[in-house]
């Protein structure tokens, strides 16, 4: 995926936590997808407004320690998300 896409999340797909699991909900559909910490973190910056370079830049900032595998986490996490129509790109 171009790195100047950006990633808008669909308003039907919520966020959830259950116990200590992070889940994104589509209610209507009943769809659940697991999320690990860097899938939830990429969601909840996923706001329509930034790119996938901005996204990739900003957790590389905040998790210096990843910061060689960010850019592959964050690619994988939006291919899952656009998997089961949580996002599209613009």
């Amino acid at each position: 995926m171009p790195s100047n896409d950006v990633p808008v999340p669909s308003t039907e797909f919520s966020l959830e936590q259950l116990d200590n699991e992070l889940l994104l909900y589509h209610p209507a559909k009943t769809l659940t997808v697991y999320m690990n910490e860097t899938a939830s973190l990429v969601w909840q910056l996923c706001d329509g407004k930034r790119t996938v370079s901005e996204i990739v830049r900003q957790l590389q900032v905040a998790y210096p320690e990843a910061a060689g595998d960010m850019q592959s986490d964050v690619e994988q996490a939006l291919a899952i998300f656009s998997e089961h129509g949580a996002i599209t790109f613009c």
